[in-house]
């Protein structure tokens, strides 16, 4: 057997057929079919002890492990799907075949509710199975095609189908989805104050622990001594007895010195308290947080700027702390979307329902109707809507912060050289870079000639 070999020419670039390999039609249904018995599977796993325990039907010990042994059959035949022996696609199609049949016959392990959901899966994955069956016992083409699916889809579908799970735990749990409707302005009306509340107690926090850090830092033993006092203090007691001693003793103060303008100026709306406890209580650990952003800064800028003649003052506020901000903001935004679900602490000192935040306002629905189970989950949804919001400011912030600190991605394309004339060709030295030697020309790589 003979090789035809063609020696390299110069100037020649050596190239190869590219590898193409061959996706076999239908992967990607089958692999959508997998996804979706996995997450049946889990489904029904996750939920069985819980459609157990809260339900008052008496469902039957066979029915529970039969619905048990039908999840766990969804699951081996979503991963059986990965393997290399094709007759598991079959076992896949029966294992979503018999999910439906038996509820239907069984007429769901609670309710028709479940067998609606059961039929719907069970008839996305059988069409799914069906198409995807060319590419049964290949599981090379599922891994090529997932990979072709971006990374950012991917996360998504998995948030869509904890939403899924969500969704179908609240509706097997029979919420009255009226009362939610006519309720969550009342409720959602406490968002003003949970900000107001936030922003506040931020604003107390960030000045305390400025001047917490620089006490820290400094070498004056007063300024050292009460800022670790303070933060110490702060950091070891809990922050509902801080908001306990702000609002309830502090007017006893005024009380025992027997002074009533001392009463009046330590008694505190509750709206008050909660700002003053909060940014005290969050000031002290982000003392901390700032202290090593300072450090953070090196010892050579603050040289530069004693050389400069710059007082303490002006050295830190026109060279340390805005380099420090940088690191101080990630940390701080963390602290401040603690701080908003903190808030809720402030409902214990009895606010009135006027000037109640969010907690107090769902607390108080959900108690007068009864419907303690959709006045917290609306709570917790508006929370959590509100920190999403705040996450999202903080991540654009933080890269508007960074600017000029981290790198920049490299250039994708080469910058255009001129092309240099061959020696001997046109006018003698034109196109041949000065100072160069003609005869070293050819020993350069190919990029730099």
């Amino acid at each position: 057997m003979s090789t035809d070999t063609h020696p390299q020419r110069a100037g020649e670039t050596r190239s190869s057929a590219p590898y193409v390999s061959e996706i076999p039609s239908g992967s990607l249904f089958e692999l959508i079919a997998a996804w979706l018995l996995l997450a049946e599977g889990a489904l029904a796993l996750i939920f069985l002890p819980v459609i157990i325990f809260t339900t008052d039907a008496d469902i039957p010990p066979g029915d529970i492990a039969a619905f048990g042994g039908l999840g766990v059959c969804l699951i081996v035949g979503g991963g059986l799907l990965y393997s290399r022996w094709a007759r598991t696609w079959w076992f896949a199609m029966a294992a979503a075949l018999g999910a439906a049949i038996w509820l239907v016959a069984d007429r769901g392990l609670t309710s028709w509710s479940e067998v609606y959901v059961g039929l719907s899966l069970a008839a996305v994955q059988v069409l799914f199975l069906l198409l995807g069956r060319p590419a049964a016992g290949k599981p090379d083409s599922l891994a090529l095609v997932s990979a072709k699916i971006p990374f950012r889809l991917k996360v998504t579908l998995v948030w869509l189908a904890t939403f899924f799970m969500i969704a179908l735990f609240l509706a097997l749990s029979d919420l009255d989805a009226a009362w939610m409707r006519v309720n969550a302005r009342y409720i959602a009306f406490g968002l003003v104050y949970t900000i107001a509340l936030a922003l506040g107690a931020i604003v107390l926090a960030v000045v305390m622990a400025l001047f917490g850090a620089l006490g820290r830092l400094s070498r004056n033993p007063v300024a050292h001594g009460l800022s670790g006092f303070y933060t110490s203090f702060f950091r070891g007691t809990p922050l509902i007895v801080q908001l306990f001693l702000i609002y309830f003793a502090l007017p006893q103060i005024g009380g025992n010195l027997h002074s009533l303008s001392l009463v009046n100026v330590l008694t505190l709306t509750a709206f008050q308290a909660g700002v003053l406890g909060l940014g005290l209580n969050y000031g002290a650990y982000m003392t901390e947080i700032f202290r090593a952003g300072i450090q953070s800064v090196g010892h050579g800028q603050a040289e530069a700027a004693d050389a400069l003649g710059m007082s303490y003052a002006q050295r830190m506020r026109r060279v340390v702390l805005p380099q420090a901000l940088r690191v101080v903001v990630p940390p701080t935004g963390n602290e401040f979307i603690a701080m908003m679900k903190d808030t809720a602490l402030v409902s214990f000192l009895g606010v009135e329902l006027a000037r109640a935040e969010l907690f107090r306002r769902s607390t108080q629905a959900g108690n007068q109707d009864l419907r303690r189970l959709e006045s917290f989950i609306l709570a917790a949804a508006m929370y959590w809507g509100l920190t999403a919001i705040f996450t999202y400011f903080q991540g654009r912030l933080e890269r508007r912060l960074s600017k000029g600190y981290v790198r920049a991605a490299a250039a994708t394309g080469r910058e255009r050289r001129p092309k240099l004339l061959s020696i001997g060709q046109g006018q003698p030295g034109v196109g041949v870079t000065p100072g160069l030697d003609p005869g070293t020309l050819g020993s350069l790589p190919e990029d730099e000639r």
